[in-house]
């Protein structure tokens, strides 16, 4: 069936051409498709016609016309059932749509969801493993401390490639001093066998930060948000290789006099690694060396005495600081 603007318009024409004498016939041939509507509407019509033989003014056309076109709207009217089963089919494919789309979506989720980044942890330390990692303190407000100690629950490198896993370790060196490692004074925390290939991250997990202030004597606590410091920096671990990780930390001030507080962030600018072949040791890692408070400066510190075999060494109690030769850099 045509849209009711359709028939209103072979209507309009038939009841026209019926006022200019033509008969119902040939109205019902050229509309065949509206015969059955048409010819008891057009037979109303002349039959009226005929008994009140006048000519209807304008206004009796269109009311006419109006009770027409409402008699039609109200066949063309739809039932409940008729209703409440086509709202139900539109329902139902759009709640198909949305199941479809949601399929969907976890088609491209699940394998996140289902395949974390594989971590692993390196069982113990090697005094001669294959990568060595380090801290410093980048210069700023450090001087407002008299001291200022890390302590730090573990250490981990995201590795990269084709099969990307974190390799994690526990330092053994857990709390340390940055007043003490000022500048180019490094610290090594620890020592071991990391799996070879490149690396894109290193991310310290850290449990405290707890310092004393030097003016007021005040403890003061520093926190983080996540509790772990981060950095991207790609670095290699190299077969015949030590690779020396140096990673730098800075304490910053902000605000104002009242309300000042500080923050400890990782200086991406002075990290990175310092590759040494593995048959000579790299400096400051043979040998331990006392920390620079441990010296009325921290520019004269004090060797502790070399073991008398290479293979029969003990670590100081005091952890090791290490000069400028040992620290990372950034290898082009």
């Amino acid at each position: 069936m045509m849209p009711e603007k359709d028939f209103d318009v072979v209507l309009d024409e038939c009841v026209d051409r019926l006022n200019r004498g033509e008969n119902i016939a040939a109205c019902l041939a050229d509309f065949p498709q509206h015969a059955a509507e048409l010819e008891p509407l057009l037979k109303a019509m002349t039959g009226t016609k005929t008994a009140f033989s006048f000519t209807p003014s304008a206004d009796a056309k269109r009311t006419a016309r109006e009770r027409f076109h409402a008699a039609m709207a109200k066949r063309r009217e739809t039932s409940f059932w008729q209703n409440l089963f086509a709202h139900r089919f539109a329902l139902t494919a759009a709640a198909a749509v949305i199941v479809v789309a949601f399929a969907a979506f976890l088609a491209f989720r699940t394998p996140v969801f289902q395949q974390p980044t594989p971590t692993i942890t390196v069982a113990a330390p090697n005094a001669e493993g294959n990568f060595a990692f380090l801290v410093s303190d980048e210069v700023n407000a450090i001087s407002d401390f008299s001291d200022l100690k890390v302590t730090i629950e573990k250490v981990g490198l995201l590795q990269g490639g084709n099969s990307s896993q974190w390799i994690e370790f526990t330092p053994e060196v857990k709390e340390f001093d940055l007043t003490l490692l000022p500048g180019d004074v490094t610290q090594q925390l620890w020592r071991g066998n990391v799996p070879e290939g490149a690396y894109s991250k290193v991310v310290i997990y850290v449990t405290a930060v707890k310092g004393t202030l030097k003016v007021s004597g005040g403890a003061l606590d520093i926190k983080l948000p996540s509790n772990k410091l981060q950095i991207s920096i790609p670095f290699q671990v190299k077969a015949g290789n030590v690779t020396i990780f140096t990673y730098d930390l800075t304490v910053v001030k902000t605000g104002g006099t009242r309300n000042s507080k500080y923050l400890l962030k990782p200086q991406i600018a002075d990290s990175g690694v310092n590759q040494q072949p593995a048959l000579q040791t790299p400096p400051g890692l043979s040998h331990n060396k006392t920390p620079a408070a441990a010296s009325s400066a921290s520019h004269n510190q004090t060797p502790a005495q070399p073991p008398a075999s290479s293979h029969n060494q003990t670590t100081a109690a005091a952890p090791a600081a290490l000069p400028d030769q040992a620290k990372g850099k950034p290898q082009n």
